[in-house]
């Protein structure tokens, strides 16, 4: 008879941890945002994420309207879209993020702040250390003990009653439903394994490219200016973003197009060859003086990668590498690339020349790549 009983609360205890297993997503990070002792829904268009060093987090989460819990900090937000500026505030304080020129500034006395925030996906992030120092908040970064790749920011005003450590305790389920809800959100071609097709070269049949599943992350090599603004134009008309790599007197000299990259939502590297080293130093030196940010990103010869890399440096490391010619015509070089890309079934770095051939092949590239189910990633140091 005790074994009839001991069974059933066996089963019971099995089913009670089965709820709070982690759900297998994706081996990319996934950063879950709480305000106070309120955990955020996890959604892929506003989640926190880290560029140059500096933790970004949607401006919305400081504003109880517009969070999705409800909770507040005492502060309001705004985002105009005609001069493309974010205001976070209160009766006594206001800042300003100004996405076009890059900078930020106390409103009330003039001063300027070294932050920026930075356009994802059409949603603005602001940094969330220079928001919450402005306004006399704390926060925290903390990994999760009980999910894989999965870490915590949390955003703390006056009303926080619990510590981290028992917050992260308490909150495990509500955390887990949260993963849970957003892994269900996920499209199929985002979670399921795709099938290899039997002949994906085209080879003896017309079988249409499918890049479904395929994480492509787009690179421009610049060393210097020529063609920049009509491909920052395609990319703003079709919604993607990329890296670009500039070389180190392209950033002193390009200092407007540089701000325009990263106030879009683009990333910026350093593009180096001989003496990679010193060219790093002095291209992070310069991106630090003219939008108060940093890089770790670089794009270097084979050969000294990964030196570079024990030192913190994160090297691209391409898949393919293209500059058109000016014979090709924008649809053939676009179908090309894709028949090139057609049998990968991994992640594809695709790299252009920079240059006014590539802005003019690169809407029908873009075109292609949509059509042909490639998802243009957005790139950034964590996912690299």
């Amino acid at each position: 008879m005790k074994r009839r009983r001991i069974l059933p609360a066996l089963l019971a205890v099995v089913l009670c941890l089965g709820m709070l297993c982690l759900i297998p997503v994706t081996a990319a990070p996934l950063y879950f945002t709480a305000v106070n002792d309120s955990v955020s829904h996890l959604t892929a268009d506003t989640m926190p994420f880290w560029s140059g060093g500096t933790l970004y987090v949607p401006y919305t989460v400081f504003n109880a309207r517009l969070n999705g819990i409800g909770v507040g900090l005492g502060l309001d937000t705004s985002y105009n879209r005609n001069n493309n500026t974010v205001t976070i505030f209160n009766l006594k304080q206001m800042l300003v993020f100004d996405l076009n020129n890059g900078t930020c500034r106390d409103e009330m006395t003039g001063t300027p702040y070294a932050a920026r925030a930075i356009l994802r996906s059409g949603k603005p992030y602001v940094p969330v250390n220079t928001v919450c120092s402005f306004f006399g908040m704390e926060y925290s970064y903390n990994q999760l003990p009980y999910i894989t790749q999965g870490y915590l920011v949390r955003i703390k005003g006056a009303d926080t009653a619990l510590d981290d450590a028992t917050f992260i305790d308490a909150a495990r389920r509500l955390i887990n439903d949260r993963l849970r809800d957003y892994t269900q959100s996920l499209s199929p071609a985002e979670t399921a394994t795709p099938a290899v097709p039997a002949n994906p070269s085209g080879a003896g049949g017309d079988a249409e490219m499918d890049g479904s599943n395929v994480a492509t992350y787009l690179a421009f090599r610049c060393e210097d200016a020529r063609g920049l603004s009509s491909i920052l134009n395609s990319l703003d008309a079709s919604g993607q973003y990329a890296l670009f790599f500039l070389a180190p007197q392209m950033i002193r000299e390009e200092g407007d197009l540089v701000r325009r990259m990263l106030g879009t939502g683009h990333s910026v590297g350093i593009l180096a060859s001989e003496g990679a080293e010193e060219q790093l130093e002095e291209g992070r030196l310069a991106l630090e003086e003219l939008v108060h940010t940093r890089t770790t990103l670089a794009y270097v010869p084979d050969g000294i990668r990964a030196a570079l890399e024990e030192e913190g440096w994160v090297c691209w490391e391409e898949t393919l590498l293209l500059e058109p010619t000016d014979t090709v015509s924008a649809a053939g070089f676009a179908s090309t690339v894709v028949n090139r890309l057609g049998s990968r079934r991994r992640t594809v770095y695709l790299t252009l020349e920079g240059g006014d051939n590539t802005a003019r092949i690169l809407p029908a590239l873009l075109r292609q790549l949509n059509s042909s189910h490639y998802t243009v990633a957005i790139p950034m140091e964590t996912k690299l």
